[in-house]
């Protein structure tokens, strides 16, 4: 057994449960105020700081970590239209298929940019920032020595 679980007493059986894992990740609502709220950007990067940090050491490696980001540059660059709030709702599949295969720091990679799609809406404003969000849990990421 790994320091996450601890043996309940009771019973013939051994019975272990889930102590959690140390907090990783960044609470749903602290990314949508990330997102939603221009005046968000200091408490932003040092949010994004820890987690950057978080996913090195959970061993999210850079392409899986690239191939998201990848996506969301092609909508940035390409500018808010139409079509840009359904491309960039279809990264979710692709970050939870990611999760599913590799685990660990890819599900909560996965979850808080979830979040962070999911505060954009239809907002050209929001994408902005979220687009801002994304790139700074990447720097973070490199500079914590992710590989």
């Amino acid at each position: 057994m790994n320091g996450n679980y601890q043996k309940k007493s009771g019973g013939g059986k051994h019975h272990y449960e889930n102590r959690g894992k140390p907090e990783t990740g960044i609470p749903k609502e602290k990314v949508t105020v990330f997102i939603q709220d221009e005046d968000s950007t200091a408490s932003m990067i040092q949010a994004c700081e820890k987690f950057g940090r978080d996913l090195k050491y959970n061993k999210v490696s850079t392409s899986q970590l690239r191939n998201a980001y990848g996506s969301m540059k092609k909508l940035e660059m390409t500018g808010w239209n139409p079509t840009t709030q359904r491309q960039l709702l279809l990264i979710k599949p692709r970050l939870a298929y990611a999760a599913g295969r590799h685990g660990g720091g890819m599900k909560d990679l996965s979850s808080v940019v979830g979040y962070g799609i999911d505060a954009v809406g239809d907002s050209e404003g929001n994408f902005k920032r979220f687009c801002q969000f994304f790139e700074a849990i990447v720097a973070y990421f490199k500079a914590a020595g992710g590989s």
